[in-house]
């Protein structure tokens, strides 16, 4: 059932193009449900160098956060994030990491050419 609703939530809700919040759930997910802003924004800094780290730990706590905290897909308790669908088996999070590269239109495709590949 916590597959269906993050699968859901991509694929109805999540706004197409949008690079913070599938980064967000992509960090979550292969961080066993839970990371910090920081963390987060570390990751999307890797891929996007348009702002600082600190800038983009805004976006996290700002947006990206609040849009997934509103879908009630996490929790945060002292700058810790905690996926409320978590845990996942591994043929969820890679259907997961495949919704999150296609909806940020291949933003993370370095890191697993194998996943970003498939067919959704």
């Amino acid at each position: 059932m916590a597959y269906q609703i993050l699968k859901n939530f991509l694929t109805n809700r999540a706004r197409k193009d949008d690079l913070y919040v599938p980064a967000m759930i992509f960090f979550l997910i292969r961080n066993e449900g839970i990371g910090k802003s920081e963390e987060i924004a570390k990751l999307i800094y890797i891929f996007e160098h348009k702002y600082t780290i600190q800038e983009y730990k805004l976006i996290v706590e700002k947006l990206s956060s609040k849009i997934l905290e509103d879908y009630h897909l996490i929790e945060e308790n002292s700058d810790q994030y905690k996926l409320l669908t978590w845990p996942l088996n591994k043929r969820e999070i890679d259907d997961i990491s495949k919704r999150c590269f296609k909806i940020s239109n291949g933003f993370f495709k370095n890191i697993k050419e194998d996943i970003a590949s498939l067919e959704v």
